[in-house]
């Protein structure tokens, strides 16, 4: 029995992406994985991706000398944290010890106070609740993606305290990560959720502890009400006992009665002390448990939900974008190699193949530039070398003709294919018209097909040419592989 997958944390995704970035895909990687993956992988099979992966980051994170973007990110986002925290409390605290004072000598409005601690509170969850429902069901919500850039935003001055080049790559693979909010799910989103759902627990327990322990102990509140409307006492006490309705079966005591709601009204102007005592200190218990219930619980209960949908987004990573497809096949080998003219299966690979969507396998449509010298028989020959994938079809194609591709593309997505093989020399230089180009090859790609550009030499791609390659895929935002 092997066992289960490590648990991925949101620090290690953005490590791994960051370490994906700065990977040269060289050959070396199945010797890499060979020599350092795999005594990590401490009884998990070599098939499994996303413990191969982990083991891969922890030697990569071990190489580098122990810098991580991954610990800088969750060390701003903890910081971010703790200041919302902070922030929430002192507010909370604030705002009570606002409503609570008796400058004037009138009772405290108790119709007043439960609106601002908590009618708004409910507003602001209701706003929010619209906000995702819009998200999930029409167009995405603006507000909820300017909090996520407020936070990081947030986060990015906290870290000007890193130094430079940890700052700096940092910002680059959050920067990744919010230019492709498909990649995992949107994880950045959560943390900013989270953040929110903490400043709200501190907001509610600053109202609740200015309220026990800083003026009921030191000061005789008294409460009332009043209102311009013609509002009624039944009118109130329906209302009060409807908001009591959570804990009224547990403690039904815990609210003004009719006769003491009746008891508190009072006139502008009207002083405190000529309420009933009694009935004026009766609305206490009622607004305490009023801000418990509406406010800190349904926090709690959201903060405890946003966590854990994190987890569970985290657990269900499949880590099957094209860096990581590309990387699993340097580190994995291909599935088949080229041995006299032949394609044969490589014995590495035997009994631990990758479930089919962790490789293209099986058959691909390969488009060549016009530029690319090769016979046909040696680019299928690389191609399934390199990728482990029969060419079905290979068509020649000018790279840098977006409106020759829908010509080349029509009828693809009927086509029973796992992958489509751009061939480009390495020493092409990439340019706008060529990412047009591949921006209509990926829009016309079957679901679940990978896209690859393959980059050919005469003799080994260097190193240089693939930089290029790789900064203008991600400049231009290019959903695919770079292969050489």
């Amino acid at each position: 029995m092997t066992s289960p997958a490590p648990a991925w944390t949101l620090a290690d995704v953005i490590d791994f992406e960051h370490q994906l970035a700065e990977a040269t895909g060289g050959d070396e990687d199945r010797r890499f994985f060979e020599s350092e993956i795999v005594p990590r992988l401490a009884g998990a099979a070599p098939d499994d991706r996303r413990a191969v992966f982990r083991a891969w980051l922890a030697a990569r994170r071990a190489r580098s000398g122990g810098h991580s973007v991954g610990v800088s990110y969750e060390t701003s986002r903890r910081a971010l944290q703790s200041a919302a925290l902070v922030a929430g409390f002192v507010l909370g605290a604030a705002l009570a010890g606002a409503l609570l004072s008796q400058g004037s000598g009138e009772p405290i409005n108790a119709l007043l106070f439960f609106f601002w601690t908590v009618v708004m509170q409910g507003a602001v969850l209701v706003l929010a609740l619209a906000g995702w429902a819009l998200r999930r069901f029409g167009a995405p919500w603006a507000p909820l993606r300017g909090l996520v850039e407020l936070l990081l935003s947030g986060a990015s001055a906290l870290m000007r305290r890193l130094p430079g080049e940890r700052r700096e790559r940092l910002r680059s693979t959050l920067a990744t990560l919010k230019r492709q909010p498909d990649l995992h799910g949107s994880l950045l989103k959560w943390p900013a959720l989270i953040v929110s759902q903490w400043f709200g627990v501190a907001f509610n327990l600053g109202l609740l502890f200015a309220m026990l322990f800083v003026h009921l102990p030191f000061a005789e509140l008294r409460f009332g009400w009043q209102s311009t409307y013609p509002v009624s006492p039944a009118q109130v006490h329906r209302a009060v006992q409807a908001a009591a309705t959570p804990w009224h079966w547990l403690v039904p005591g815990l609210q003004p009665t009719l006769a003491e709601i009746e008891a508190t009204r009072y006139a502008r102007g009207q002083n405190a002390q000529t309420l009933p005592s009694d009935a004026a200190r009766a609305w206490w218990p009622f607004l305490v448990l009023s801000i418990a219930c509406y406010g800190l619980l349904l926090r709690v209960l959201m903060l405890a939900s946003a966590s854990a949908m994190l987890h569970r987004r985290l657990a269900r990573l499949a880590f099957d974008h094209p860096d990581a497809n590309a990387l699993w096949r340097r580190l994995r080998g291909p599935l088949v190699t080229a041995r006299g003219g032949e394609a044969a299966l490589d014995d590495r690979s035997i009994g631990s193949e990758p479930a089919p969507h962790h490789a293209p396998g099986g058959s691909c449509v390969v488009l060549v530039s016009e530029e690319v010298e090769l016979p046909e028989p040696e680019l299928r020959s690389r191609v399934r070398e390199r990728l482990g994938c029969a060419a079905q079809q290979l068509t020649r194609a000018s790279i840098d003709d977006r409106h020759g591709a829908a010509a080349l593309l029509a009828g693809l997505d009927a086509a029973d294919t796992s992958a489509i093989v751009v061939v480009v020399p390495a020493r092409r230089d990439p340019i706008v018209a060529v990412a047009l180009f591949l921006r209509e090859v990926a829009g016309a790609a079957p679901a679940g097909a990978e896209v690859v550009v393959l980059l050919v030499a005469a003799g080994a791609v260097d190193d240089e040419r693939f930089a290029v390659w790789q900064r203008f895929r991600s400049i231009q935002r290019l959903s695919l592989s770079i292969e050489r």
